[in-house]
């Protein structure tokens, strides 16, 4: 019995083998469509660019046309793409509802330039790249979000690649976020920097309090960040463009020391020069006017801690603090500065 049984498997074996040598692995079973690569809801957001990049004329982002199918593609195939605002509307009404207080924008054009808008999958690959080369970003708000919308209008596909999870959904639209970054900070994550050891005094009161919440540092050049003053803070987001102008400095970070090459120069400037005033220091033990990078807890049975450190002395004062009956301001008072401002990374995550 047991021999029948092993003259029968093989005889099956043989079948399936036969088989296997009739079935064509060359075939496409899969028509070839064309579409743009983005992630969720058409977003494509891998798109953070160093502000150094842009200032030097070097960075650019890619919007990519794809080809699907099971195999490469056997010809050419042509795609044309064009500037359109229809997904950036969606993405607007969808988030934010008739809030257009917190609406994306499109990116100005003035701070980016078109690829050649016709493009070509060649034969024997299955995509093809359009490189949008980027300028001009330290111009703009760290606080708007901005996107370039595009879409294909033409191809020589079969037809346009659709969405597998979400039928009907065409993928010839896509939004492209645009973000940026310098060593201090990011407009794509919050880096928030935790107040350490820091006080706040009032000159004409001379009451001091010891902040210890967080304060995010947007960048604003590729060697420069925003950020609040003080212990200052925005009430809620209808009065925060106010707030922000009128109570943000900017660091600016310069050449290393010369007795620490761990440690920056730092020099402040009013973030809007009619709106508030601020006046460096003279350094007071750690609060030298400096950026460091501070390795903290070195021993032989623990890892070190790294942080990015801005220890900084000054005054300020803001100029539109309190609005008169006549329509004038009315000047804040001058209050004086100790802050120790700490972010905690990792040095090798940021050399990826």
């Amino acid at each position: 019995m047991k021999k029948y049984k092993y003259i029968i498997g093989c005889a099956l074996t043989a079948v399936a083998l036969s088989s296997c040598n009739n079935f064509d692995f060359e075939q496409n079973f899969y028509p070839h469509k064309v579409g743009l690569m983005a992630g969720n809801n058409r977003v494509n957001d891998r798109t953070t660019v160093e502000l150094s990049a842009v200032e030097n004329g070097t960075a650019s982002v890619q919007l990519v046309a794809n080809l699907s199918g099971s195999q490469l593609a056997d010809r050419d195939y042509h795609v044309t793409i064009a500037h359109d605002d229809s997904l950036l509307r969606a993405y607007n009404k969808s988030n934010f509802d008739i809030d257009s207080t917190k609406f994306a924008r499109l990116l100005p054009k003035d701070c980016y330039e078109d690829p050649a808008m016709e493009g070509v999958i060649p034969s024997g690959t299955n995509k093809c790249l359009f490189d949008i080369k980027l300028k001009n970003l330290g111009s703009l708000s760290p606080d708007s979000t901005y996107f370039l919308n595009y879409k294909i209008v033409s191809h020589d596909a079969s037809s346009l690649a659709t969405d597998n999870n979400k039928l009907g959904i065409k993928l010839d639209h896509v939004l492209i976020k645009i973000t940026w970054k310098n060593e201090f900070g990011s407009t794509a994550d919050s880096w928030n920097y935790q107040l350490f050891t820091s006080q706040v005094t009032n000159v004409e009161t001379k009451l001091t309090t010891r902040p210890t919440n967080t304060v995010r540092l947007f960048p604003v050049a590729s060697n420069a960040v925003r950020f609040l003053a003080g212990d200052e803070k925005w009430d809620n987001y209808t009065k925060a463009l106010h707030d922000i102008n009128v109570k943000s400095i900017v660091a600016v970070i310069g050449s290393k020391t010369a007795t620490n090459p761990a440690a920056r120069e730092v020099a402040l400037k009013p973030f809007r020069k009619d709106s508030i005033e601020v006046e460096m220091l003279t350094p007071v033990g750690d609060y030298d006017n400096t950026f460091l990078l501070n390795k903290i807890g070195v021993s032989a049975s623990s890892n070190p801690t790294y942080f990015k450190e801005f220890r900084l002395h000054y005054r300020y004062r803001i100029m539109k603090n309190e609005k008169q009956k006549d329509g004038t301001w009315k000047s804040g008072p001058w209050k004086e500065v100790l802050a120790k401002m700490r972010y905690q990374f990792n040095p090798r995550a940021e050399k990826k």
